[in-house]
């Protein structure tokens, strides 16, 4: 991979991309991510600051749950339990006209727990920073699935 460091940009993102599942290139053109010459992928967007998401072994490595958590800045607890879980969920995304429709994972902007039907924010699960607080969340989840 050291020749791709030496690459323009259009040229590095072609050969970096040609790794890639599909899904996985749909959230780097979802998110607008750029490769780097260090061979991370980042975000540019306008009066911000680049962000460096992951680098480009990680995308490869990675399913799409994992790297999708990862751009929305989740924690391992929050990863390992929806890992452990996901066949409850069912990916959502919002559309303006339809309001909540199923979508593939890497496109998910919200999970819909099965058994309850309730829905929850990625960026809601990226608020919660005390793991007492995750695990009261899951504990609820889990109690609505006994009671239907």
């Amino acid at each position: 991979m050291g020749d791709l460091r030496k690459l323009d940009q259009e040229s590095r993102d072609d050969l970096l991309k040609k790794q890639l599942s599909i899904e996985k290139l749909k959230i780097i053109e979802k998110f607008g991510l750029e490769s780097t010459p260090n061979l991370s992928w980042v975000s540019r967007r306008e009066n911000s600051h680049e962000q460096m998401i992951f680098k480009h072994s990680y995308l490869v490595k990675n399913d799409i749950l994992r790297i999708l958590f990862r751009i929305n800045k989740l924690c391992f607890a929050k990863v390992n339990y929806f890992s452990k879980n996901i066949e409850k969920f069912e990916p959502q995304i919002y559309d303006y006209e339809n309001g909540f429709i199923e979508t593939e994972l890497w496109n998910a902007e919200f999970l819909k727990h099965l058994g309850s039907g309730k829905l929850i924010d990625l960026r809601y699960l990226q608020s919660i920073t005390d793991i007492e607080i995750f695990r009261e969340l899951c504990f609820y989840l889990e109690s609505l699935e006994e009671v239907l």
